[in-house]
């Protein structure tokens, strides 16, 4: 292996450590329920709430604490965290090895000792794959991160979030279901449009009273929603 492709070695390496990505959403949800929870992206996800950003990835801390009345999504919420502690974790150190790996460029400068040189060199090579495959794992780690987080919002949501509560101090805080009165029944005969003005309606024979029967249960009402501002 010559000098040469040590050096492009080091320099692609470099490249694609440093590699990055930027994006946001464009399209806001405005129909909520009053504590039901959305992904957006800016740079990075965030989970919101009609009231404000909840938590921010890749660390997602807060999420627990919103979302701690459901079980399942207080699980997913937790792995959220420690998926986003390892994967920081991960990154940075594939990050620190990829710079300090491309030190071994200082070989070049020991060309009159080619032991010295290609100890530097190769050195440096080896901390930058090191380094590559720290970030790998890191990027793998911060996606499991993501996921736990969008499970965790979607149990919430299904269970509390959707339906109009919330997570309180003591658990769940659903509202008060809302019922809808009955319609009336008409009273006494109901007579058809005269055809022709003038005319008399028609004696119909009088209807007979209506058997009594249990009203039946009116159904339960959605819960209110938020019609966020633009």
């Amino acid at each position: 292996m010559s000098a040469r492709h040590v050096m492009l070695a080091l320099g692609v390496s470099t490249i694609l450590l440093a590699g990055c990505g930027s994006g946001f959403s464009a399209v806001e949800p405005r129909v909520l329920a009053p504590h039901e929870l959305t992904l957006r992206y800016d740079n990075e996800f965030q989970v919101h709430s009609p009231q404000g950003v909840v938590a921010t990835g890749v660390r997602y801390r807060g999420l627990v604490e919103y979302v701690g009345c459901v079980p399942d999504a207080e699980r997913h919420a937790l792995a959220a965290e420690s998926a986003g502690d390892t994967a920081v974790g991960l990154t940075v150190a594939g990050l620190t090895l990829g710079v300090g790996g491309a030190a071994g460029l200082a070989g070049l400068a020991f060309q009159d000792n080619p032991e010295l040189m290609w100890g530097l060199m190769l050195g440096g090579l080896g901390a930058e794959v090191l380094g590559l495959v720290l970030t790998g794992v890191g990027r793998a780690t911060r996606i499991d991160a993501h996921g736990h987080a969008v499970d965790a919002m979607n149990y919430y949501n299904d269970a509390v979030g959707s339906l109009g509560g919330r997570c309180g101090p003591r658990g769940a805080e659903m509202p008060r279901t809302q019922y809808v009165d009955a319609p009336a029944p008409p009273t006494g005969p109901i007579y058809p449009v005269p055809v022709q003005p003038g005319d008399a309606p028609p004696v119909l024979p009088p209807v007979p009273p209506a058997p009594e029967t249990t009203p039946e249960q009116p159904a339960d009402l959605p819960p209110e929603r938020i019609i966020l501002d633009d």
